[in-house]
């Protein structure tokens, strides 16, 4: 049984972690999974995915939306980057980065950044929502 602390309140679930770092062919990415909901790189027709969320991201007590902000970090095959995106209003749904090719006459790669992570609340376990 989960507790909801006696009220129709979501339950009182610990909040998820604030950064999360994956790990995926070649290349290292850390970020905010409250931003989050998929993180993969695209070359040459191919994809590899470094994140896909699994569950729900539960934001800390009182908070309804995630951080306005997210700091995205890509390392790995010859890349280094990182962006800062702030979105106080929460209208990003997709952020496309194109990196110049690593080789004189290669293709580019596509970071892409799909957000709309399902949050708790609204849609908490043990909730009715999932």
């Amino acid at each position: 049984m989960i507790d909801t602390g006696g009220s129709n309140l979501p339950p009182l679930l610990p909040p998820s972690p604030a950064r999360e770092c994956r790990s995926a062919g070649g290349y290292e990415a850390c970020f905010y999974p409250g931003f989050v909901r998929r993180l993969s790189v695209q070359e040459d027709g191919s994809e590899t995915l470094i994140y896909e969320q699994k569950g729900v991201f539960v934001l800390p007590p009182g908070q309804l939306l995630p951080w306005p902000s997210n700091t995205l970090e890509l390392r790995g095959n010859g890349r280094d980057i990182a962006m800062q995106l702030y979105d106080p209003l929460h209208e990003i749904e997709r952020v496309e980065i194109v990196l110049k090719p690593r080789v004189v006459g290669g293709n580019p790669e596509r970071v892409v950044v799909e957000d709309g992570p399902v949050l708790c609340p609204p849609l908490c376990p043990g909730s009715g929502g999932i």
